[in-house]
C-alpha cells in the first residue's frame, strides 16, 4: 500500500477541506444522470497530489468537520484514519500496537462509531487501523477506505466523471451501454486477503502476471526484479522513498513498458521498485507484480466496478 512520504503544507490541507465542504447538490444530480454505471448514490471525488495523484471524498465521522478520506484501490483495510483523527474520536492518544506508518506514534487500533459517505451510514466499525502518512502527522488526507469497503458497499469508481458510486446495480455480465460507448473490459478477482487483481500479458517477460487496478499514484508500477536487465530503466537518485514498514527501496523509471489486457495492446511509463522490500516480506509472499494507478485510469477514462468485478477502460 503506497502512502504519502513527505508532509505537505498545511495550507494545502486547508484549501482541500474548503473545496470539499462546498455545496455540491446540483452537481450530484448531473453526475448521477450522466454516469452509465447506475447506483443508489453518486458522490463527487476530488483529486489531491500527495505522493502522486489520489482521489478523496469527504466523510462524516461524527466530528465537527468532514474528514477527507482517500479512495484507495490497493488498500486491504476497510477503513483507516490518522492519529489526528483517532485522537479526536477517542479523546486521547491511541496506544501503539506495532511499528508501522511514518510517525513515531506507530500503528494503533480503535473503534469508529460512525462513517457516513453521502447518505450511507455505517456504525460501530471495530479494529480500525490508526497511523500517519508523515513524520509530523501532517497530510492533506486524514485516512482512507479500501477494497473491503468498496466491495461491501457495492461501489464503482468512475474516472471519466470523477465520482464514487455506491450501491451499484448487480449485473451478471459487463455493462452493454459502456461497451457500446467503445469501452473494453477485463474481469477482476479478489483474493482472501482483499487484494483485487486483473491478468495482464507482458511481452518483455513473455508471461501473464497479476496486477492491481488501483486508484492512486502513477500510471504503472511494477515489481522491479523480473524486469532487471530486460528493460531500460533509470534510477531515481533523489528519492527518499520510505515504506510504512520502514524500508527504503530504490526507485527506477522506464519511459514505456508494453502490456496487454483484454486483448488490447497498451504501453505506459512505469515506476519500478522491489515490492518485497517495500512490504518487508519474503519474495515468495508476493501475489501480484504490478499496479495500474490513477494516471493510467484517468488517461483511459476507466471505471472500476467493485460490485460486479469488472475494469472498464477506453483503449
Amino acid at each position: 500500500m503506497k502512502q504519502g512520504l513527505v508532509a505537505l503544507p498545511q495550507l494545502l490541507a486547508l484549501l482541500l477541506l474548503a473545496a470539499l465542504t462546498g455545496s455540491c447538490a446540483p452537481a450530484l444530480q448531473h453526475l448521477h444522470s450522466a454516469s452509465a454505471i447506475e447506483g443508489q448514490e453518486v458522490l463527487p471525488l476530488t483529486t489531491v497530489v500527495f505522493s502522486g495523484n489520489r482521489y478523496v471524498a469527504e466523510a462524516d465521522l461524527g466530528l465537527e468537520k468532514p474528514v477527507p478520506l482517500m479512495i484507495h484501490g490497493n488498500a486491504r483495510m476497510y477503513l483507516m484514519v490518522t492519529h489526528e483523527i483517532g485522537e479526536r474520536l477517542t479523546g486521547g492518544s491511541v496506544a501503539k500496537v506495532e511499528e508501522y506508518g511514518y510517525s513515531a506514534k506507530g500503528k494503533g487500533l480503535i473503534r469508529v462509531p460512525l462513517l457516513r459517505l453521502g447518505g450511507r451510514r455505517i456504525t460501530n466499525i471495530p479494529n480500525v487501523p490508526v497511523f500517519d502518512y508523515s513524520a509530523d502527522g501532517e497530510s492533506p488526507v486524514k485516512g482512507m477506505v479500501g477494497v473491503p469497503f468498496l466491495i461491501a458497499e457495492r461501489a464503482a469508481v468512475d474516472f471519466s466523471r470523477d465520482v464514487l458510486i455506491l450501491g451499484v446495480r448487480a449485473s451478471a455480465g459487463p455493462d452493454q451501454r459502456l461497451l457500446a460507448l467503445g469501452y473494453k473490459y477485463v474481469p477482476t478477482t479478489v483474493d482472501s486477503t482483499n487484494r483485487m487483481t486483473i491478468r495482464a500479458y507482458l511481452p518483455i517477460l513473455d508471461r501473464t502476471i497479476s496486477i492491481t487496478p488501483s486508484t492512486v499514484a502513477n500510471a504503472l508500477t511494477l515489481h522491479r526484479p523480473p524486469f532487471a536487465g530486460k528493460v531500460a530503466m533509470t534510477k531515481d537518485t533523489t528519492s527518499t522513498d520510505q515504506s510504512p514498514s520502514g524500508t527504503y527501496p530504490d526507485i527506477y523509471f522506464s519511459d514505456g513498458i508494453a502490456f496487454e489486457i483484454a486483448r488490447v495492446k497498451l504501453s505506459a511509463p512505469a515506476t519500478l521498485e522491489d515490492f518485497a522490500e517495500y512490504a518487508n516480506v519474503p519474495e515468495s509472499d508476493l501475489t501480484n507484480l504490478g499496479m495500474l494507478g490513477y494516471d493510467w485510469m484517468k488517461a483511459h477514462a476507466a471505471i472500476i466496478d467493485y460490485a460486479n468485478r469488472f475494469l472498464y477502460f477506453k483503449p
